[in-house]
């Protein structure tokens, strides 16, 4: 694809955006989103923004990083596993009659489907 320096949002110095800016699907190899680094098992690790995405007529944006500088996903511990495990279980456990259901209870019910319902008839 032939690369026209006329498009509104490319901005390689970053002269006019503060931060080199570039047109959708036009960005360096090197520079990566959040979710492709993701995608690779890396984080971006404290590194600024190396540069930006701009799309959908300034409507949207997407930041990128240095792939060079990114560091691996952390894994969360056997502990931390153990007690997202319990907050999760938490969440399906109906307050009113202490049962845990298959879905996630709303807050803004505080009980079950069955309590609520039993309730407001």
């Amino acid at each position: 694809m032939p690369m026209q320096h006329t498009h509104a949002f490319y901005d390689p110095t970053g002269a006019r955006f503060g931060v080199p800016t570039y047109p959708y699907r036009w960005a360096p190899s090197g520079l990566l989103t959040r979710r492709q680094l993701t995608a690779k098992g890396l984080r971006p690790g404290g590194q600024d923004i190396a540069a930006q995405i701009v799309w959908r007529h300034g409507k949207r944006v997407a930041y990128l990083f240095q792939e060079n500088r990114a560091l691996p996903k952390r894994t969360a511990t056997p502990a931390q596993l153990a007690a997202l495990g319990k907050a999760l279980a938490a969440r399906r456990t109906c307050s009113t009659c202490g049962q845990t259901k298959p879905y996630y209870i709303r807050c803004s019910l505080g009980e079950c489907a069955d309590c609520h319902q039993r309730w407001t008839r």
